[in-house]
C-alpha cells in the first residue's frame, strides 16, 4: 500500500474516530450501549467496502455524521432482545407484526 494511500485510510479512521465521539457525546444511549472501538471498526469497514477514499473525502462532516448516526441506530436496534427471555421475545415479535 502506498503512503499518500496508508495516510488517506489513516485520516479516514480518525474522522469516524471524531464522529462517533460527538454522537456519543450527544447521545449518552450510544455511549452506554455500543463499544466505541467496535463500532469504529465496523464503520470503517462499512465506508471502505462501499466507497473509494477519494468518495469518502467529498462527504460534508454534518452528511458523515448522519450516516455513522443512522448506522449506529440499526447497531443498536439490533441489540433489543439479546437478554430477552423466549417470552419476552415472543410478545415483542407479536408486537411488531402488529404494526
Amino acid at each position: 500500500m502506498l503512503s499518500s494511500e496508508l495516510n488517506q485510510k489513516e485520516l479516514m479512521v480518525k474522522r469516524i474516530e471524531q464522529v462517533v465521539s460527538t454522537i456519543m457525546a450527544e447521545d449518552p444511549l450510544f455511549a452506554r450501549d455500543l463499544d466505541y472501538l467496535t463500532i469504529v471498526e465496523y464503520l470503517v469497514s462499512i465506508f471502505n467496502q462501499a466507497l473509494s477514499v477519494e468518495e469518502f473525502n467529498t462527504i460534508s462532516d454534518a452528511s458523515l455524521k448522519n450516516r455513522c448516526s443512522k448506522i449506529m441506530a440499526v447497531q443498536l436496534l439490533a441489540k433489543i432482545g439479546e437478554d430477552f427471555t423466549p417470552e419476552q421475545m415472543t410478545i415483542f415479535e407479536e408486537a411488531i407484526k402488529r404494526k
